[in-house]
């Protein structure tokens, strides 16, 4: 399976998740669960794009300047207020953990150690991402840095599958005290679980060239969502 077709599926599954975020009224919590597939592809391409970038410069300024263009459709859309330092989007969080990977490969030309490196690395990173309380929080930059990391596939996917569960720890841990958890939840667990498969199946070619579809589709699809809510109103 290609990159392309892999981020197409990502793709598809974020939008089906913000309308369901945009009308919760009207579309069920499960369209939610089907979005989860999306987050997990898109960190591990993330990884990938600065494994095999020409430039590590060039593709964090373009996630960065995402970021920003991204903020007030993210904003709309989600029902924040306007705050480019605070709940911010998906972009902040691949940002960082683009960040990360950048310090890493400039800290290992310095330090013996490459422990050293990575603490370097991670500490500032993971601290911004929980000021900018980016979604995924820290352990989405941690994430995405030990997808670059981690050279071995297995250990990847290995990686990803862990990864992509812990943000349900805490609601499972919380069951056996009497929290109530939703069934759409377990739904969201095992939509995220898909991900491992659907990774294991990407064959290290990048398939159609349409890099800046998946760049573009993030802000356009927020901002068409945004404006469909304010009519509808």
């Amino acid at each position: 399976m290609t990159a392309f077709i892999l981020k197409i599926i990502a793709l598809a599954s974020m939008l089906i998740d913000h309308v369901a975020v945009t009308f919760p009224l009207y579309i069920p919590l499960t369209f939610r669960a089907v979005g989860r597939l999306a987050w997990p592809i898109f960190a591990f391409f993330v990884a990938e794009g600065f494994r095999h970038t020409k430039s590590q410069e060039k593709f964090l300024m373009r996630l960065i300047a995402f970021a920003v263009i991204s903020e007030i459709p993210y904003d709309l859309v989600m029902g924040n207020g306007i705050n480019f330092l605070a709940n911010t989007n998906i972009f902040y969080t691949l940002s960082i953990g683009g960040l990360a990977v950048y310090f890493f490969e400039k800290m290992k030309l310095r330090y013996s150690y490459q422990v050293m490196a990575v603490l370097g690395a991670l500490f500032p990173t993971v601290l911004l991402a929980e000021f900018l309380t980016v979604e995924y929080g820290s352990m989405g930059v941690l994430f995405i840095f030990s997808m670059y990391a981690i050279k071995p596939k297995p250990l990847r996917l290995a990686a990803l599958g862990g990864f992509a569960l812990a943000q349900f720890l805490p609601l499972v841990m919380a069951r056996p005290l009497g929290v109530v958890i939703p069934p759409e939840v377990f739904l969201m667990i095992a939509c995220t679980s898909i991900t491992v498969p659907l990774i294991a199946l990407y064959n290290g070619k990048r398939g159609v060239n349409a890099k800046w579809l998946f760049y573009c589709a993030y802000p356009v699809h927020l901002s068409l969502l945004a404006f469909i809510a304010l009519i509808s109103l």
